[in-house]
């Protein structure tokens, strides 16, 4: 399969590329920066005044933020590692640990459910995006209800992925938005073929979060250009 520059395309084509396993996700990223023009054409990428207005009124955008955010981390992981009862400066190693457990073994039980909530948490505010990826992923995994799982973390203000590239500081480039996809179409045809749901429902679905990833996305890039205008213009 072809992934370069095309005169034409639908969803259907967008969501065939994104989760062929055919196609390497250099490929993938490279297909998205080629079309990004046609992608937003299939997407039709609108910001109405109520999302603007959502945006604008979230977005870490005063004075000062970043040195108060780093604080806010500070007090965070202080938290998780009296919640994981580990040393302080031990906190990150662990994560790495438990997300190279992930990829690994695809099962946590052994780790107590709240420890592993409070993991995701932090991940979830202040983690990397390879993180994220894959506390996502486990998250999907785990869901018993992945449709419930899927609107809740790709909205905003529920403490989701959403919420994490709606920071100025976490943009989400070309090659996460791949991997998101990859992660979320793995989990729809894992629960179709679970019986879980049904093939209308999972096309739906895909459809939808593949839409919805790409305005986090686009929005990540406005709320960027907007702060950058700010800082120059002061």
């Amino acid at each position: 399969m072809k992934v370069n520059k095309i005169d034409s395309m639908d969803i259907n084509m967008l969501q065939r590329v994104l989760s062929s396993s055919k196609i390497t996700e250099t490929q993938k990223t490279d297909f998205i920066r080629n079309n990004k023009t046609q992608i937003e054409k299939v997407i039709r990428l609108e910001v109405t005044p109520g999302e603007f207005k959502g945006l604008m009124k979230n977005r870490p955008l005063r004075k000062f933020r970043p040195i108060r955010n780093s604080f806010t981390k500070r007090g965070d992981k202080m938290l998780l590692a009296r919640t994981l009862d580990i040393p302080v400066d031990e906190v990150e190693d662990y994560i790495d640990e438990v997300r190279e457990d992930m990829s690994e073994f695809s099962d946590l039980s052994f780790l107590p459910p709240d420890k592993l909530d409070a993991m995701k948490t932090y991940v979830y505010r202040h983690g990397s995006k390879d993180e994220i990826v894959a506390f996502f992923d486990y998250e999907l995994h785990c869901a018993k209800d992945i449709m419930k799982t899927l609107y809740s973390t790709l909205e905003y203000h529920t403490g989701g992925i959403a919420d994490y590239f709606i920071r100025p500081i976490h943009k989400m480039d070309n090659k996460t938005m791949v991997r998101l996809y990859r992660v979320i179409y793995k989990h729809l045809d894992n629960a179709k073929a679970a019986g879980d749901i049904t093939e209308k429902e999972q096309t739906e679905t895909a459809k939808w979060a593949l839409i919805q990833i790409y305005r986090l996305q686009n929005n990540s890039k406005l709320i960027n250009a907007i702060k950058t205008y700010k800082v120059l213009s002061q």
